[in-house]
């Protein structure tokens, strides 16, 4: 992951965002429940507001890693959810 994840180029935080996209565009959420980094309750809480799709796999933060079919046929299954 680590060769993966690179800096932001500094248009990504100097960006004006009108209106928030979840409002207004299907969300969907991918709940790791053996999550340390961020609590599944909260992963919950954050996909409740809004208003999304959820799906639960029994993973850490690195779920990529560790289930990558799972989360293929996840992010397939949310492009297809918008249209």
């Amino acid at each position: 992951m680590a060769v993966a994840q690179v800096p932001w180029g500094l248009d990504a935080v100097g960006g004006v965002v009108t209106q928030a996209a979840w409002k207004s565009k299907p969300s969907s959420f991918m709940i790791t429940t053996e999550d340390c980094m961020v609590p599944p309750t909260a992963q919950r809480a954050m996909a409740r507001r809004a208003g999304g799709r959820t799906q639960e796999v029994r993973s850490s933060l690195a779920v990529m890693m560790s289930y990558p079919q799972e989360v293929a046929g996840f992010i397939e299954g949310a492009g297809d959810a918008t249209r």
